[in-house]
């Protein structure tokens, strides 16, 4: 009965010389390791989602107001919805603490965001 708890010792013990088992024992995860890059990325994130509301305010607003129709409103909702799939991509990074993941995701938020807003007359 004693005998699989020594051998588990053994094993333990024979693997705590292997650099590459201790290394996992020693919080070297991407969220312990990086704390400051996932904080920066939840800081990009929630800033995209502010100027996606804001975006989508003043689609909103043109389209009332008959600044922007036909093809123009078409690619602005095309572009809406792209960015909301790369703000939802992100948030799953986010759950999953993968930083580079959501500054990722967030760029192509925003580049589809910048291309709304050039199609939005400005008057």
């Amino acid at each position: 009965m004693k005998l699989p708890l020594i051998a588990a010792a053994a094993c333990a013990l024979a693997l705590g010389g292997c650099s590459t088992v201790t290394s996992l024992f020693e919080g070297s995860s991407i969220a312990a390791a990086q704390p400051s890059q996932i904080a920066d990325a939840e800081k990009a994130l929630s800033i995209a989602h502010l100027a996606y509301q804001a975006v989508g305010n003043t689609l909103a607003n043109a389209a009332a107001s008959g600044l922007l129709e036909g093809a123009d409103a078409a690619k602005a909702q095309a572009l809406y919805d792209k960015a909301g799939a790369a703000l939802d991509a992100a948030d799953k990074a986010d759950d999953a603490a993968n930083a580079p993941g959501v500054l990722a995701a967030v760029a192509d938020a925003q580049t589809a965001i910048a291309a709304i807003d050039s199609l939005i007359p400005k008057h």
